[in-house]
């Protein structure tokens, strides 16, 4: 937006917030459309997480490389970059629940090691992004952070395609125990947590 586009300071914040304004409402609808399509009788929760995934990823990678060939037309660029957001909000409607998918009961515990795995792109995409622009900042040095991007996108919605699932897993209740609260009608006796294995 700024070393490109040439987008001053509050201008180069407003269009780039623009996407995001559009993401926070799609990923909601996305998240509906993801739930109808699961209902009784219509989609696998398999197969429309896969679905989504790929959908989401590949089609914003391909939006996101042809921004690095928009010239100097600021408000096809700004258009350009909501349709990327907005076409990878279905991925996120799958990366954001599928740890619920698999293993409802250790869903915090899946969650924290893939998000803690996660942040490694947030440290490593920055460093990316600075080596590819670092001389000169150009519109060709854009063109492959996107590209680099765009690949990632599409190879991590190959993997999940492949080895993803959002079919409950076979381990995921076997150490599950339910809790049962008796009460005794004696006011003398205190009540008693009787734990027992599912």
């Amino acid at each position: 937006m700024h070393d490109v586009l040439g987008f001053n300071l509050t201008r180069n914040g407003v269009a780039s917030a623009i996407p995001f304004v559009a993401f926070s409402v799609l990923i909601a609808v996305s998240g509906l459309f993801a739930d109808w399509l699961r209902a009784p009788g219509r989609l696998s929760t398999n197969f429309v997480r896969k679905i989504f995934c790929a959908a989401g990823y590949i089609l914003s990678s391909g939006f996101l490389i042809l921004v690095g060939y928009i010239s100097c037309n600021r408000t096809l660029a700004v258009v350009t970059m909501f349709v990327v957001t907005a076409s990878g909000s279905p991925a996120v409607t799958t990366v954001s629940v599928n740890q619920l998918d698999l293993a409802p009961l250790h869903a915090g515990k899946i969650m924290g090691l893939t998000h803690s795995i996660s942040m490694l792109s947030g440290i490593a995409a920055p460093l990316a992004v600075s080596a590819l622009t670092n001389r000169h900042s150009t519109r060709l040095q854009w063109q492959n952070v996107f590209f680099l991007t765009a690949a990632v996108q599409v190879v991590g919605a190959i993997i999940f395609v492949i080895f993803g699932s959002g079919d409950r897993q076979h381990w995921a209740d076997h150490d599950a125990i339910s809790t049962e609260l008796s009460v005794t009608p004696d006011r003398k006796k205190q009540p008693h947590i009787r734990h027992r294995s599912d």
